[in-house]
Parts: C-alpha cells; sequence; structure tokens
C-alpha cells in the first residue's frame, strides 16, 4: 500500500512539473516572430500610403485564459497605454465568450475592430502573461521597451491580463507620450481610462436604469462586493467564516424607508444568504453567478457587466479582494462612503490604498 502511494505521489509530481515547463514555454513573454513583412499599402486611386495605420489590438479569444472581467480591464489599460507609446491605433477584439460590444459601446474612443479589414496586413501575436519565471523579466522589458520600433508589423495582437501601469511610468517615453500619465494617481489613472473607452451600451443601459429606478426610490443605496474565490482553482478571497462581519456592517443600515441594498458575488450561496439575511431591503439582477474565467455563458459576461455599472452608482461601497470592484471604485471616483473588508474587519478606506490594501494589480 505504501509503496502504491509512493508511485502516485511521484507521477503525480512528474505530471505537475511537465505542465509548469509547458505553461513555461507556452506563456512565453514575446510570441515567435511573424513570418511576414509589411507591404506597402495604396489608397484606391493607386498612389501610396505614406504613414499607414499601424495597430495595437487587446486580445481575448477562445483559446486565451482571459480570466475575469477585472483581469481584462488591467489588460485593457495596458494596452490603450502601450498603444500610445507605439503611435499606433487603439482597438480591442474581444470575443470570449462573446462579443464585447454586446454591452458596452465606446465612448470618446472607438475600439471597435473590424478584423476582416486587418487580415490582409501583416500580424503578429504578443503574449505577457503572468508566469512567476517571466514576471519580472515582464516588467523589466515595459520599462525599457522603445515600443515604437519594437515590432515592425502592421497590426499587433496583445494578449495579457496583467496590470503594468507601474512599469509603463517609468518607461522613459512616457513623459514625452503620455505627460498626464505622471499627473494620475493609480486610481485616477483607470478611472480616466475606463470613462475615456467605455459607456453602457443601449441595453445595458435600460437593465441598469430600470433596475435602479424600480427599487431605488429616494434610498440610499448601499452596495456589497463579496468575492469569494473558488476553492481548487481560485485564492479564497473571503472565507465563508468571516462573512458574518460583512453581514454585520449591512445591519447598520436596517433601516427600508433609508436604505436599499444591493450585494454582488461569484457564489450562489452567497448571495443566498444575502437575500435571507435583507429579506425586505436587497435587490437583484438577472443571470447566471460563475466565474468568467470558467464559464463560456454571455449571461455571466453581462451579469458581471451590470453589477460592476451599479457599483459606480452606489452612495455606500464596500469592498473584498477583487480587481473588478477595485476598478468600480475607481470608476466611482470618491472615497466617500467607501469602505473595505480585511482581516475580518470592515473599515472606511480610499481608491489610492486599495491596491496596496489587497495587493491585486
Amino acid at each position: 500500500m505504501k509503496s502504491s502511494r509512493r508511485i502516485v505521489a511521484f507521477l503525480f509530481l512528474i505530471a505537475i512539473s511537465l505542465l509548469m515547463i509547458r505553461l513555461y514555454y507556452i506563456w512565453t513573454t514575446i510570441a515567435p516572430e511573424s513570418s511576414c513583412m509589411p507591404q506597402p499599402r495604396y489608397f484606391t486611386n493607386g498612389s501610396l500610403i505614406l504613414n499607414p495605420v499601424r495597430y495595437l489590438i487587446d486580445t481575448c479569444v477562445d483559446e486565451d485564459q482571459c480570466f475575469g472581467w477585472g483581469d481584462r480591464q488591467r489588460a485593457i489599460v495596458t494596452t490603450y497605454l502601450v498603444s500610445l507609446l507605439s503611435g499606433r491605433q487603439f482597438g480591442i477584439y474581444m470575443t470570449n465568450p462573446c462579443a464585447l460590444e454586446n454591452f458596452l459601446a465606446p465612448n470618446k474612443l472607438n475600439w471597435i475592430v473590424k478584423k476582416d479589414e486587418l487580415d490582409s496586413l501583416c500580424t503578429r501575436n504578443f503574449y505577457m502573461y503572468n508566469v512567476h519565471l517571466q514576471h519580472n523579466r515582464q516588467h523589466q522589458m515595459i520599462e525599457t521597451a522603445d515600443f515604437q520600433t519594437l515590432f515592425p508589423e502592421d497590426v499587433i495582437y496583445f494578449h495579457t491580463a496583467q496590470d503594468y501601469l507601474p512599469s509603463i511610468r517609468r518607461n522613459k517615453l512616457t513623459a514625452d507620450k503620455i505627460p498626464w500619465l505622471h499627473r494620475y494617481t493609480l486610481g485616477e489613472a483607470y478611472g480616466y481610462i475606463m470613462k475615456l473607452l467605455f459607456t453602457p451600451n443601449n441595453n445595458t443601459q435600460k437593465t441598469v436604469t430600470e433596475l435602479l429606478s424600480k427599487h431605488v426610490k429616494n434610498q440610499t443605496l448601499v452596495c456589497a462586493h463579496v468575492r469569494m474565490g473558488i476553492v481548487g482553482f481560485d485564492t479564497l478571497r473571503t472565507p465563508k467564516s468571516e462573512l458574518h462581519v460583512i453581514w454585520d456592517f449591512l445591519h447598520r443600515y436596517n433601516d427600508t424607508n433609508k436604505y436599499k441594498l444591493y450585494v454582488a458575488t461569484d457564489m450562489n450561496e452567497t448571495k443566498a444568504q444575502a437575500k435571507k439575511l435583507f429579506r425586505d431591503q436587497i435587490f437583484d439582477t438577472v443571470g447566471i453567478i460563475d466565474q468568467m474565467h470558467r464559464s463560456k455563458s454571455c449571461e455571466v459576461f453581462r451579469r458581471v457587466i451590470v453589477e460592476q455599472e451599479i457599483l459606480t452608482r452606489c452612495d455606500i461601497l464596500m469592498l473584498t479582494q477583487s480587481t473588478m470592484g477595485m476598478i468600480a471604485a475607481f470608476t466611482r471616483n470618491t472615497n466617500n462612503g467607501l469602505y473595505c473588508f480585511y482581516k475580518e474587519r470592515v473599515f472606511p478606506c480610499t481608491i489610492e490604498t486599495l491596491h496596496e490594501l489587497h495587493n491585486i494589480m
């Protein structure tokens, strides 16, 4: 019996080692060089285009491990800033699990990509995933790269799920290409870029407006984003044994005439518990509760977008460890009524200490 257990343990270690080796080679910082070189481009009248548009596209397609919506927003911010450093037109091509424009529309900058118009151009995929062995190498590359000359290709499809904003600040090109970035704090930069790029599309706006007008009359809207995490896949963000601290905080607002409650979470059990405890005050949106990084459902994606939009409009907002919730706070752009849950405590916090407190950016 002991011998069998040793064999099983040995085989398990081999399997884990092989997986890590595979990830090391698949999630490389720089993809293999493309086999094409940019060709001259011409107007329809046959004259040469002297300064053809080049593109940098934030990419999340079916074969990518894009993770959750907060991770995707980090990727979008990184890619947008790199597009400014490289002098390329920015775009977003997200089809995993469905098109981003199903829920959000461009605000002040058009990021929608007509991929069929780019397919004839010279392209390259560029990957920057957070493999532990390469993490420092990636940040060093971002800090020192001359993005204007790094790639000759017409179109770069940028794949990442990381926040490289601090490293981009340290790049020598930033002072000239993105001078405003040095004037903004991290939270201000995220809030500015999110508002620059996105606005809810008509369907999302209708859903949010109808929810709030139906359920929140003249009351104060009190919200909690309770990120639980998934045991065995994700880090456990909020232990079930500590949920009572969050419920105790919400019980401060148990006057139904003055307060309305909204609890966003990634676990059905937590949502059910909140509804049971606050049945006379709580309201909910439609859609499936699940983790985006493991779901292929557009309904899950839609619900996450709607929930984040609601969180940006809360009068009182309490956050657990979550990038999505933190970016909602950045977009909300006020410290008034902002609270953090950390180590069995709920306390007032600021948007500038969120990423340091939770160490997730």
